[in-house]
């Protein structure tokens, strides 16, 4: 098929349309996939009076409330992790970046960093220490199940 108009092409419009409409779906059903197991999670938290949730404004203030306190923490953990990373490569042979060792600083020092960068600030939020402590082992625990130490491929 030839086509006439070099500068517009219908068929590379159509392709990229449907590239943006499956990223942003497949981004929409994550967001809605982490509200709900969010939602479960303080759920649990109040019926065993682990936490208190005392924000309650109107929805979109409700969203950029809890909404930035879950970002600012999965920042904030995914940049420890990055640079406790980047020690267990530079000093590999160091018998604290190594095994279990490793992981418990890892956790300790996120927890530690959580809780003093991003919880402490939000004081509509009442969580104890070892609540977060127990969650943030939970996520980490999961995150080194699915997703272990890889080959890095773009070496």
């Amino acid at each position: 098929m030839k086509r006439n108009n070099k500068r517009f092409d219908i068929y590379q419009m159509l392709t990229f349309l449907i590239i943006v409409s499956i990223f942003t779906l497949s981004g929409a059903i994550f967001i809605v996939l982490l509200s709900f197991g969010m939602f479960g999670l303080s759920r649990i938290l109040i019926f065993y009076r682990l936490a208190e949730f005392n924000y309650n404004k109107s929805m979109i203030d409700n969203l950029f409330y809890y909404g930035s306190y879950i970002l600012f923490g999965y920042f904030t953990l995914i940049a420890i992790e990055f640079v406790l990373d980047r020690f267990k490569l530079k000093l590999n042979d160091n018998p604290y970046f190594s095994g279990m060792t490793f992981h418990l600083m890892t956790i300790a020092l996120s927890t530690v960093m959580f809780y003093f960068t991003v919880h402490i600030y939000y004081t509509q939020i009442k969580i104890d220490f070892w609540v977060i402590l127990v969650i943030i082992t939970i996520l980490y625990i999961c995150t080194e199940i699915f997703y272990p130490d890889s080959e890095n491929l773009n070496r």
